[in-house]
């Protein structure tokens, strides 16, 4: 057997990061279902692993984030090792490790995660994100195991995975691609992808006269189109593992159910409410009650293909009076950095949220109110609630809802005001390697726990406006450094922009958009200086170009 199992191994991963993996976004989630969360309180000590943690860049800037948290990621390929513990010493982390090992081995002794046989495990959180229907079957099985061992009573495994009945239509293409990759150059690995997304699609017809494959998958032409323009490293990762096998939720839950882990709810906060579900499904759903075959019922009324399941190793039940004074007690924040008015939100327009049960629509008497008083600052649930009218059951679909549309954050309070200094220093270094190259597209958000998506572009408009540059100046100055990094222009399609003029155009459109509401809500949360001193300004100014 080959050191990586199957798995694809002659390229590295993505550095992306995950929101749904933080501690206050799986405690929020728990919190919803009833369970007691693995934390007493925000910034309790706590341990955390990351099963498959590939780069490292959403584990270092998880450990960077929570700093009273003690962090170790797991990945066997030596590549995304080196990697992470480079990151990590950048960083200047002291508060997490990367260990190199296969799960398989560790199965047969997990000392080197501190398990010893016998003993409950140490991790109030494990994670595996993405990689369970990636591996071999006697490697996911691993990978189970391991998570339940390290486990505490009470704590979090969050898993996600490739889940039919969303994935059948590009299980066509994994399995073609597959067999290409054993005729193909390592090293051109999208004239693969290409050649089997050109065999596809002259497979399926066209849309005036499809083959019976088309008309049987109508929605692989545009998923083709999807594949054709994203990130190599992921395509590879995602369609290049021997074991790559998505599995429908029941399978899933039963295996988990082997390893003493119970299905909880998920961090895809929408699911946490059936009540969202479309009209006409809600009654074959409701009727059932059966946990595993109702689960079932959703994913395949709703053609799922991607599940971010919460499972616990004893449940610890919280009495509703319990769940309702630690729910009250949470305090949002507004994140959303588009204002209300014209090209915001409408005050007489609905609210619209795609999730995977569809789109869901919200009424603007109810939730504008609410998202009114947290554009203006921090609120309870408990002031939401007496802001709203509503009853505590009906706020809290309604923030769910505001969470999973990025136009809140979960905040954390006086720990998080606390942590900003060190996370502006991170974010500083971060910006620094950005502009050397890295593939970076993320900085801290300290008050909320989580990370705020940031671009190349951004980047540099921040550096050109911290040394005083504005108008054509500043584009002229982005657009070089854009060319000295080699990253061209993107418009939101992903097309390249060639013309000059045109350059210069989308540069200062994207500049005021940024210095008018991106940089005063980076400055707002924590991320950055809410006032550029002059010996601040020296630092990020003088960062290597």
């Amino acid at each position: 057997m080959h050191w990586d199992r199957g798995y694809y191994s002659q390229s590295t991963y993505t550095c992306g990061t995950y929101r749904e993996l933080s501690p206050i976004w799986l405690d929020f989630a728990s919190l919803v279902k009833g369970h007691t969360p693995p934390r007493p309180t925000e910034g309790s000590p706590f341990s955390y692993l990351e099963l498959g943690s590939g780069m490292g860049f959403g584990l270092c800037l998880m450990a960077a984030n929570y700093p009273e948290g003690s962090f170790v990621g797991v990945d066997f390929h030596p590549e995304h090792i080196s990697h992470s513990q480079w990151l990590a010493d950048q960083l200047g982390l002291n508060n997490i490790r990367f260990l190199e090992a296969d799960f398989v081995v560790l199965q047969q002794d997990a000392s080197p995660l501190g398990l010893t046989p016998g003993h409950n495990g140490l991790y109030h959180y494990v994670c595996a994100h993405g990689i369970a229907t990636w591996i071999a079957e006697p490697v996911q099985a691993a990978l189970l195991e391991l998570a339940a061992a390290a486990l505490i009573p009470g704590g979090l495994f969050y898993c996600s995975y490739n889940t039919h009945p969303g994935w059948l239509a590009r299980s066509a293409f994994q399995k073609l691609y597959s067999l290409e990759l054993d005729r193909s150059d390592p090293s051109q690995p999208m004239a693969t992808i290409h050649k089997t997304v050109a065999s596809l699609r002259r497979l399926i017809g066209s849309d005036e006269s499809p083959t019976p494959m088309g008309r049987s998958f109508p929605s692989l032409e545009a998923e083709l189109d999807w594949i054709s323009q994203d990130n190599p490293d992921y395509l590879c990762g995602e369609f290049g593992c021997q074991g790559w096998a998505p599995l429908y939720v029941s399978d899933m839950h039963q295996r988990c159910s082997q390893h003493k882990l119970r299905h909880l709810g998920s961090a895809t906060l929408p699911e946490l409410f059936d009540e969202l579900l479309a009209p006409s499904l809600k009654e074959a759903v409701f009727e059932e009650a059966n946990p595993l075959i109702r689960q079932t019922l959703i994913d395949l009324a709703t053609n799922k293909a991607f599940r971010r399941d919460l499972f616990v190793k004893g449940a610890l039940p919280l009495t509703r009076l319990q769940a309702e004074e630690r729910l009250a007690a949470l305090v949002v924040q507004g994140q959303e950095t588009t204002p209300p008015g014209p090209g915001g939100q409408k005050a007489e327009e609905p609210y619209l949220f795609t999730t995977t049960f569809g789109q869901v629509v919200g009424d603007p008497k109810i939730y504008g109110p609410i998202d009114a008083a947290l554009r203006e600052g921090r609120r309870t649930l408990a002031e939401l609630v007496a802001i709203s009218g509503q009853a505590p059951e009906g706020v809290l679909p309604i923030v769910a809802m505001l969470l999973h549309d990025g136009r809140i954050g979960l905040d954390r309070g006086a720990v998080g005001v606390a942590a900003a200094e060190e996370a502006q220093r991170v974010n500083v270094i971060l910006f620094r390697l950005i502009e050397q190259g890295k593939p970076y597209g993320s900085l801290l958000l300290p008050q909320l726990g989580t990370v705020s998506a940031i671009s190349p572009v951004e980047v540099l408009i921040h550096r050109a406006v911290v040394e005083g540059l504005e108008g054509p100046m500043l584009s002229t100055c982005v657009l070089m450094g854009l060319e000295q990094m080699g990253v061209q222009l993107l418009e939101a399609d992903k097309t390249v922009v060639a013309d000059p003029d045109a350059q210069i155009g989308t540069i200062e459109r994207i500049a005021s958009d940024f210095i008018g509401l991106r940089l005063p809500m980076l400055q707002r949360l924590g991320a950055l200086p809410k006032s550029l001193a002059p010996q601040e300004t020296a630092v990020i100014a003088s960062a290597p170009k």
